[in-house]
């Protein structure tokens, strides 16, 4: 009996520490999901809100931390109670992490610089481009390697606008990516009537998530996708995404 009572004392007194271990939040730079605006460096972005509004729901005050994507990788299949947004759910990525979404929709397509003469209409004469520019370990490239593709000329890390340049100075032919991102970059560095989509062509269309660590407890994807499911239904998600398609 006196066992019984110890464990069920071990239970009462444990289940508030787990519910108030922190969450390692992390993202990367990726207009107009997630970004640092101004001055003061403030993340924002549509995919933040969402987060934060969660955050608020619940009670959670920890600090999302904006970091290169392959780091964050690195973090997240290590540290219980990580997670990292906004990420692509790939089959290549399912049974790695824990779910927790959708966040927001993306369409993944091919951007060239405008009036080069690069054309393809499907993903097979995609793979007869000289060069393709990627970012490694980004979700196109890991869809692009299961697809088969050979002609991906792979930074080891980098940001929308270093590919953006790369596009521009004829150093890539195309540069795969989200559409609203790749519009909201070339915008960002007032570049945008210099670029544009491949017609008709889609690399993927999907859902972006946040991935939690797999050793996460159970309960706190519950209570974060609840959370999620709530906001939804109030209308909180679909007033953020309006904010940004103005």
């Amino acid at each position: 009996m006196r066992k019984f009572f110890l464990f069920l004392s071990a239970l009462i007194f444990s289940a508030p520490a787990l519910a108030n271990d922190p969450i390692h939040l992390m993202s990367e730079e990726f207009p107009p999901y997630q970004f640092y605006e101004g001055e003061s460096k403030v993340a924002t972005g549509i995919s933040i809100e969402i987060v934060q509004a969660i955050q608020n729901k619940i009670g959670n005050t920890d600090e999302i931390k904006i970091l290169p994507w392959n780091r964050a990788l690195k973090l997240l299949a290590k540290k219980k109670n990580s997670a990292l947004f906004s990420t692509a759910r790939t089959p290549a990525r399912e049974d790695k992490y824990k779910w927790v979404g959708p966040l927001s929709k993306l369409e993944m397509v091919f951007f060239k610089k405008k009036g080069s003469t690069v054309h393809f209409t499907s993903l097979d004469e995609a793979k007869t481009v000289a060069k393709i520019g990627v970012t490694k370990n980004v979700a196109t490239h890991e869809i692009l390697v299961n697809l088969g593709f050979e002609n991906l000329d792979v930074l080891k890390s980098g940001s929308d606008d270093k590919n953006l340049k790369r596009l521009l100075k004829g150093r890539v032919d195309v540069w795969p990516t989200a559409y609203y991102a790749g519009i909201y970059s070339a915008k960002r560095i007032g570049i945008a009537d210099q670029i544009e989509a491949i017609p008709n062509v889609k690399l993927m269309s999907g859902d972006l998530y946040l991935a939690f660590n797999k050793d996460t407890d159970s309960h706190v994807i519950h209570e974060w996708q609840a959370a999620l499911d709530q906001l939804k239904s109030d209308g909180v998600v679909e007033a953020i995404h309006k904010k940004y398609d103005q």
